[in-house]
């Protein structure tokens, strides 16, 4: 900064006094040139001085200034050629310096607003988020072409709930959209993962299989739905996919726990296409050693369907469509 005073206070100052230190007792008389060596006050100040220098040269202030605010090369050699300069040079530099900020100023737009879902829209998306991460066929718990992100979607283009065509239409918009459901996909893992965390209790006794102080899978499941918000009766399924998570989670413990659980549940898939055979297996090799593990109980009277179902929307994703039209192959 040269000086704090205004642009009309240099205007009254005397001709021989510096922006950069109080005026000069000197009553010496300079003349100033006719014409500058270079008229254009917006540009780089480069002009010839063929005139004598001031009687004050502020060369080494000039340095000083340019080491105490770690200016760039260009910027101090700029400095130390203004500080050269006589005044009425000085005066029209800093007239063009403020001219082209202040057109700068006219040329910036305000930036737009964040787009945000009205209430209704976030209620719908959060209400059918937690019953997506309560349904134990979910496929997948963070892939984007098989899971929560992708069925949400879904559902906001298929039933509108105020999220209009306009909307739709706005790559912005949809971009927005998007980072609102991942955060509400992100929020529910979290709270699942954690709930699972803190039932797993502490270690064995010697020569036992028991965790002390762990949640049988029943208490587990419950926890779940009462942490997920979702009025459900847990049942068999429900249990049997909570103790995958559960198994899955002394293998995984990091960021990378989710990925892991949609590659197994990829891979159980594959292997036993068959959904009896899954159930037998989960049963055989996965719940009945939770149960020897952390705590038994009694199963038989737990209903064997899901109360909690996702609702299946079909048709293709505006999303993976106007990712399409772009020509890009990944979904947004």
């Amino acid at each position: 900064m040269f000086s704090d005073k205004s642009f009309d206070d240099m205007l009254e100052m005397p001709l021989d006094s510096s922006p950069l230190k109080p005026p000069s007792p000197s009553t010496a008389v300079r003349t100033v040139p006719s014409a500058p060596a270079s008229p254009s006050p917006t540009g780089s100040f480069l002009p010839v001085l063929a005139q004598k220098r001031v009687a004050e040269d502020l060369t080494q202030y000039a340095n000083g200034v340019s080491r105490a605010h770690k200016l760039l090369k260009t910027d101090q050699e700029e400095l130390t050629r203004f500080a050269k300069a006589d005044r009425g040079q000085q005066l029209v530099f800093i007239a063009g310096q403020l001219l082209a900020l202040n057109h700068h100023q006219w040329q910036i737009q305000p930036a737009e607003a964040a787009w945000t879902p009205h209430k209704k829209l976030s209620d719908k998306i959060e209400g059918n988020a937690r019953i997506l991460f309560a349904d134990p066929s979910l496929p997948a718990y963070k892939d984007d072409k098989f899971g929560p992100n992708k069925l949400l979607m879904d559902m906001v283009l298929a039933h509108g709930w105020g999220f209009t065509m306009e909307m739709q239409d706005d790559r912005g918009t949809m971009d927005a959209l998007g980072s609102h459901i991942g955060r509400v996909s992100i929020s529910k893992r979290n709270t699942i993962k954690g709930v699972i965390a803190t039932s797993l209790g502490s270690a064995p006794v010697e020569g036992e299989k028991l965790r002390p102080g762990a949640l049988n899978i029943v208490e587990l499941a419950t926890k779940i739905l009462q942490k997920l918000h979702v009025n459900a009766k847990v049942d068999l399924p429900f249990c049997g996919r909570v103790a995958i998570l559960r198994k899955l989670i002394s293998e995984s413990t990091d960021s990378k726990y989710w990925g892991a659980v949609d590659t197994k549940l990829s891979n159980l898939r594959r292997s036993h296409p068959d959904p009896a055979k899954q159930s037998k297996f989960i049963k055989r090799l996965i719940l009945d050693p939770d149960l020897e593990m952390f705590g038994t109980v009694e199963l038989t009277s737990l209903a064997s369907t899901t109360g909690v179902m996702a609702v299946p929307v079909a048709g293709p994703s505006r999303v993976r469509r106007s990712a399409e039209s772009d020509g890009d192959d990944k979904e947004v």
